[in-house]
């Protein structure tokens, strides 16, 4: 046997080894090592050059099989991707041997760190009048290295700082100043040093002088006693006072008299003015207020006049009111005594009372002209299909006890509903008798999210009708409520992780991620991504950037389940960024809820190729596998799958199970597929396994 200088002839017929993973993560090295040929001894060094035609570094870049070595000596290297995608990771040799086939290799980019950033601040300045804006890291977790922003405005004017930064480590907010020297308009803009995507320009005007106010509020009692004088406020909104006198005149369409009959905004003056009513008799009535100028008034109201003796009223942050968690805007962000609004189907309110022995109780919703309508459970009795237009007067009140009133919002039109649209709920609380009190409602306790589509609010469950009360996540609430979870519901019919909500497509989709490659990288967008709001300008995290229940910190959920992306395959939007919206929709939960267990569940239909095609359960699927891979220790995900057979069942029975189209489930289809998943959830919740996934 012929020697070459490498080794064996033996060596030339069999290749040297290269072993080593396949799937990669971008940023993080994976470890590859090279070994002689079985059975061979080489004689003299070998150069083995690297090569990958996925954009990385090797080290070393290049290994030496050393003279002597045999098949039990290994010889390591790493390769850190840089770039999502998939590639060949090869090598050739200076010796002659021959080279082994190279390694298909993947890699992902699931970077939590945030990518974008908002700029805030007022649109209407005055010359000279310092205004300060604020720029804040956007969803993820803090990056590497410091990032400087960089403001500028068309309009003359100076910046103080000149610039700011957002140091490595940090996702807290920097602010800003801007004074400008010149009235006119333009915009305020900022770029920055870190590749962030910058946000939109502010349109801002600049005046001489501060622009005087444009509105004015009312604040006061909604329910008073006949007889007795009740005391309102008008106050000035925002903006400089106006050179002439404003004359407003209140009204009412429940009978009684206004002392003064109209009154004065005083011309060069901001502060607020007062005016009684004493209503002449009981009942209920629409308070109003106009002006003789252009100022938009205040929305009415809906005010109660009792007989007799004062009567009892709950302000929504009283502790007779408890809210669903993650659902609910108030007057004062998320909070607030004056109100509290919410457009998702499913949303609950529960009201605790002690009653007299006459009891009376009026609960104040709105608003007028919404398309709402609620289910009432006073003291376990249904009440139902009821006008959340105005307010509703309780009976079957048990007198001398507490009593629990609960309130589901059961349905509303799917349009005008985000960004407070007309179709919302309003709850302005509760009025009682006199000789009725408060009593507290159960204690906020650990809570669960449902994010949801069509089916999540129950379209054309009941018989053809709209009511989330037949629909899966209620029977699921129901069940964990049982367990001791409050649930929030939280779901948009059309929606998905890409697919904008609402038939005006005005509720923003739940995880947008575009640009994405083979299901991998892609980029998130806040803007048009709504998993981490309420309604439009209301955040879903607490100061510290986790889901919270009302607002406060520490009190992330403790379990969030998503069925959702049978829309975006109705709608033909892209495989590979359903994907990627889905993986980073995982690992944007599980930086906002730490300990939460995450159910993603897949729809059902996804089973039937007829149904959306073969490609969706491969979507859902893959998005778990991407997760997995890049996150091997997170032990609480668990997938629900109802599986082929039970999916077979569901869409076998169209009239029984499903409607017609074989995409909707009716209440009985929706009662199999509760079943499924609450069972599931609590089993998880209950074992700690780890990843289970339930077919059936």
């Amino acid at each position: 046997m012929t020697e070459t200088s490498a080794g064996t002839s033996a060596a030339l017929l069999s290749p040297y080894q290269l072993t080593g993973p396949s799937s990669l993560s971008v940023g993080a090295k994976a470890t590859y090592t090279l070994t002689p040929p079985s059975g061979t001894t080489l004689t003299s060094a070998v150069t083995v050059t690297l090569a990958c035609t996925l954009a990385g570094t090797f080290a070393p870049s290049s290994v030496v099989l050393a003279a002597g070595s045999t098949s039990s000596v290994a010889f390591a290297f790493t390769f850190t991707p840089t770039a999502a995608g998939s590639g060949t990771l090869a090598t050739t040799n200076s010796g002659g041997l021959t080279d082994p086939n190279g390694i298909s290799v993947f890699a992902i980019a699931l970077s939590t760190a945030f990518t974008t950033f908002t700029l805030t601040g007022p649109t209407s300045l005055v010359v000279g009048t310092s205004a300060t804006y604020t720029v804040t890291p956007g969803s993820g977790t803090a990056l590497t290295s410091a990032v400087t922003i960089t403001p500028n405005c068309t309009l003359s004017g100076t910046f103080s700082p000149t610039s700011v930064t957002i140091p490595a480590g940090s996702t807290a907010a920097a602010t800003f100043t801007f004074v400008p020297s010149e009235s006119g308009a333009g915009t305020v803009s900022v770029t920055n040093t870190g590749g962030l995507s910058n946000p939109s320009d502010l349109f801002v005007t600049s005046n001489a002088s501060a622009p005087t106010y444009t509105a004015y509020g009312i604040s006061g009692p909604r329910s008073v006693l006949v007889g007795t004088p009740a005391t309102y406020t008008l106050t000035p909104g925002t903006g400089a006072a106006h050179a002439s006198a404003i004359t407003l005149t209140p009204d009412c369409t429940l009978a009684g008299t206004f002392a003064p009959s109209s009154l004065t905004f005083a011309a060069g003056s901001t502060a607020p003015v007062t005016f009684t009513f004493t209503a002449s008799a009981a009942g209920n009535g629409l308070m109003s207020v106009s002006n003789n100028a252009t100022l938009t008034d205040p929305a009415s109201f809906t005010l109660t006049a009792l007989s007799g003796a004062a009567s009892t009223s709950l302000p929504v942050d009283c502790e007779s009111f408890l809210f669903s968690p993650g659902n609910w805007s108030g007057d004062a962000g998320r909070g607030g005594s004056g109100w509290r609004r919410t457009w998702n189907v499913g949303a609950w309110l529960k009201v605790v009372w002690l009653a007299s022995a006459t009891p009376t109780a009026t609960l104040h919703l709105g608003p007028s002209g919404t398309g709402a309508y609620v289910t009432m459970f006073l003291n376990g009795t249904a009440m139902t299909n009821l006008s959340a237009q105005g307010d509703i007067t309780l009976s079957g009140i048990t007198a001398g006890q507490v009593n629990t009133l609960e309130v589901f919002l059961t349905r509303t039109p799917d349009s005008s509903r985000w960004n407070g649209g007309a179709n919302c709920l309003s709850v302005s609380g509760m009025t009682l008798d006199a000789a009725s009190s408060l009593a507290r409602a159960s204690i906020s306790r650990s809570w669960g999210k449902i994010v949801g589509d069509d089916l999540a609010e129950g379209i054309a469950a009941d018989d053809g009708a709209d009511n989330v009360l037949c629909a899966w996540p209620y029977l699921v609430l129901r069940a964990m409520d049982n367990a001791g979870y409050d649930t929030c519901i939280s779901a948009s019919a059309d929606s998905g992780y890409l697919t904008p909500g609402d038939s005006t497509k005005d509720v923003p989709a739940f995880h947008v991620v575009a640009d994405s490659s083979n299901g991998m990288g892609g980029a998130y967008n806040d803007s048009l991504s709504r998993w981490n709001r309420i309604d439009a300008g209301i955040s879903a995290l607490d100061s510290d950037g986790m889901l919270s229940s009302y607002g406060d910190a520490g009190t992330a959920p403790s379990w969030v389940a998503f069925n959702l992306l049978a829309n975006d395959a109705a709608a033909s939007a892209s495989t590979s960024d359903a994907t990627a919206a889905m993986t980073h929709s995982l690992v944007a939960h599980r930086a906002a809820a730490p300990d939460a267990w995450l159910f993603p569940i897949m729809p059902f239909a996804f089973h039937d190729a007829s149904a959306y095609g073969s490609s969706w359960a491969q979507v859902f699927n893959g998005a778990l596998s991407a997760y997995q891979l890049a996150y091997p220790d997170d032990e609480k995900v668990v997938a629900i799958d109802v599986g082929a057979r039970l999916s077979l069942l569901l869409r076998a029975n169209p009239g029984l199970y499903t409607t017609t189209d074989g995409k909707r489930l009716t209440a009985e289809g929706h009662a199999v597929f509760a079943s499924i998943v609450s069972g599931a959830i609590l089993a998880a919740l209950g074992s700690g396994r780890q990843r289970i996934c339930t077919f059936y």
